[in-house]
């Protein structure tokens, strides 16, 4: 039987406990099902007994994390038979493996990662491989203790949605106020008003973050996209991706970006050539985006110049 699986990442003192219990004591959520909660760490807001109860959940706590193991986790499930299970997990340790070690019939709703805005540039200079392994797979990603007059959302967006372009973001201010996702539009170096939009080699960056996470901005419009030709195992025959090299938190990291082009000519064009696409966004279910995303169907394709610089940036 599948078990749902609800993940709630961050460091130590981010809310990830406090978040559980208020998450358990909605009733909307238990809805009279036994809930498992497996806590990775141990932090100052505890567990109490009398809540625990009447929200008809119990709590694990796993010390190492050689023990957050299918052996280990499927026993717990064994013991307790819960309806659902909730992870507090310790914000030390990596997501990049987390699904591999969990049982096979455990089904990840959401992954949520809570993160102290104020502290965040800090994490960024000397946590930077960990923090953007855990923010290229969480779903959800909410800065609290953010201060309304000291945050400069559209560089958190571009920082987060150049490791997932498809997280969430929600922002949590001090006066307890929350807003959820990312208000308005971003200025773009590039006019979103123009027939084609003309994407320019510097500007690939930052048009992929903005497609990828505002698709319904460039949905029916014609856009020019200059880029490499790639493709992997999961694009499908008809298609293949323009595509550049990034940067996306450190020298060691660098990942292809970009999105499908829908073309019959596909096969005039090899791996690693740059072409200039003209064409139309549309919305299509694709495996390559574990769902639905941008796809620009080609109306001409031409060999181009390569880029000055090898690399696009998301500034």
């Amino acid at each position: 039987m599948e078990l749902p699986v609800y993940l709630i990442t961050g460091f130590l003192e981010s809310g990830k406990t406090s978040f559980i219990l208020d998450t358990i004591s909605d009733k909307q959520f238990s809805r009279g099902k036994k809930t498992l909660v497996i806590a990775c760490e141990d932090g100052e807001v505890e567990y109490e007994e009398k809540l625990l109860k009447s929200a008809k959940a119990v709590v694990e706590f796993v010390e190492d994390e050689e023990d957050f193991n299918e052996e280990y986790l499927t026993n717990l499930v064994i013991k307790h038979k819960p309806d659902q299970i909730l992870i507090e997990f310790n914000g030390m340790w990596s997501l990049r493996n987390m699904a591999v070690k969990a049982p096979k019939n455990w089904i990840f709703y959401q992954i949520f990662m809570f993160m102290d805005h104020s502290k965040y540039d800090v994490y960024m200079n000397n946590m930077r491989q960990l923090l953007s392994d855990n923010i290229a797979v969480a779903d959800i990603l909410i800065f609290n203790r953010c201060d309304k007059n000291n945050i400069d959302k559209k560089r958190l967006r571009r920082s987060t949605k150049a490791l997932n372009p498809r997280i969430e973001m929600m922002f949590e201010y001090n006066d307890g106020t929350v807003e959820q996702g990312f208000q308005g539009e971003d200025d773009m170096p590039f006019d979103v008003k123009a027939d084609p939009i003309d994407i320019i080699h510097d500007d690939f960056g930052l048009w992929y973050i903005d497609i990828m996470s505002n698709a319904p901005r460039y949905k029916g419009k014609n856009v020019r996209v200059r880029g490499m030709v790639y493709r992997a195992s999961n694009i499908p025959e008809g298609y293949f991706v323009i595509s550049r090299r990034a940067m996306t938190c450190c020298a060691d990291d660098i990942a292809v970006i970009g999105i499908l082009v829908k073309t019959p000519e596909g096969k005039k064009f090899a791996d690693g050539e740059w072409v200039e696409v003209c064409g139309e966004i549309i919305s299509e279910k694709q495996s390559a985006y574990k769902g639905t995303g941008p796809v620009l169907v080609a109306t001409d394709i031409a060999p181009t110049e390569k880029a000055d610089t090898e690399l696009v940036y998301f500034n």
